[in-house]
């Protein structure tokens, strides 16, 4: 059975907006990759860069609605979805994400966006804090790493054509949208399982200092011999990866 029309077009604008932030996040990494050490490839170093941009602003509230939308979609998804239960519950987490994005999104839209840079080691010096707390920053990295282990997965099936219309599948176009897919997905798991290792190196140190965004892992790997090559490449990927979402949402399939 199809989704409702509505439905079907929060998932388009959607993931238009998740493509525009994919697209900003990778452009930020190729920029502190090539020495800027100024930018931050997070969703909220790419609102914050966006927001200084002439009509930055109208489109940060643009994307923010876009991102809520897909947010809204993807909970009806996992309340009343008629998919088994893992599969809801993937629906839940990325309505959570994307709810925090869009969040993100309007408070750089209202210029209220300090601090991102620490917000990561932040979250990890309350958590480490608590009795248990190095427990659950360990945790909480190998979540993360599976997301990213999940999204290289994807990218090296096939189960993400199930998203897309025949068009989208065939011929030419399809294979493009192949290259921008598995680049996209395989880029996004290596970003993620680098994210997850500093989480959960920071709870076996006990050191909040080693936890951090994608930024403070480009950073760190930057002045590696070949690092910037490799940045580059993944920076490319996660490009691809946004690339994919405006595929996506062009060829989406009704479910």
């Amino acid at each position: 059975m199809s989704d409702p029309p509505v439905l079907d077009r929060l998932a388009r604008a959607g993931r238009v907006a998740y493509g525009l932030v994919y697209g900003l996040v990778a452009w930020l990494a190729a920029s502190l990759a090539l020495g800027d050490r100024h930018g931050t490839p997070s969703g909220q170093g790419a609102f914050q860069q966006l927001a200084q941009e002439p009509v930055g602003r109208v489109a940060l509230w643009l994307v923010a609605l876009g991102l809520a939308g897909l947010a809204v979609e993807q909970a009806v998804r996992a309340v009343r979805g008629s998919d088994e239960w893992p599969a809801r519950a993937a629906c839940g987490g990325r309505s959570v994400v994307l709810g925090v994005l869009a969040v993100l999104a309007v408070r750089s839209a209202l210029g209220d966006g300090g601090g991102g840079r620490r917000a990561p080691q932040g979250v990890t010096v309350w958590l480490l804090d608590l009795p248990v707390g190095p427990a659950i920053v360990v945790a909480l990295g190998v979540v993360i790493m599976g997301v990213g282990a999940a999204s290289a997965v994807k990218g090296l099936g096939d189960r993400w054509r199930e998203d897309l219309e025949v068009d989208g599948r065939t011929g030419a176009t399809g294979t493009v949208i192949t290259v921008l897919a598995r680049a996209g997905y395989l880029s996004r798991g290596v970003a993620f399982t680098v994210i997850g290792g500093l989480f959960a190196w920071a709870g076996v140190t006990h050191d909040p200092g080693k936890s951090g965004g994608l930024d403070q892992a480009i950073v760190r790997f930057r002045d590696e011999p070949y690092g910037p090559w490799v940045i580059l490449a993944v920076a490319v990927g996660l490009g691809c990866y946004g690339g994919y979402q405006f595929a996506r949402a062009w060829y989406l399939r009704e479910g």
